[in-house]
């Protein structure tokens, strides 16, 4: 099988020959690349440190709390929405009143 074009375009931005055999089943997982300032990079550093952690897996927790957060709220009723809500407003007078 012919490599992906994610990986030739990674072997012509380095120079670099990435050895890969395909294997028959799909990938369970998917490498991800972005592009930070250099003080995101900074603070993303000092989480992972304070966490014990590299900084990709500093980061992959903390993808994968945004994408659970943002399922739980898809995923509530009228009933929640209003009472994660109120919850919301609570929490900002409280922070206002100081």
């Amino acid at each position: 099988m012919a490599k992906s074009k994610a990986i030739q375009w990674l072997e012509s931005e380095t120079g670099q020959t990435i050895d890969y055999e395909p294997t028959g089943e799909s990938a369970q997982d998917r490498h991800l690349s972005v592009r930070v300032t250099s003080e995101l990079a900074a603070e993303l550093e000092a989480l992972a440190s304070e966490r014990n952690l590299s900084v990709s897996q500093a980061v992959r927790e903390l993808l994968a709390d945004a994408v659970a957060r943002r399922q739980a709220v898809a995923g509530l009723d009228t009933q929640g929405l209003v009472d994660r809500l109120a919850a919301d407003v609570a929490e900002v007078t409280r922070r206002l009143a100081g």
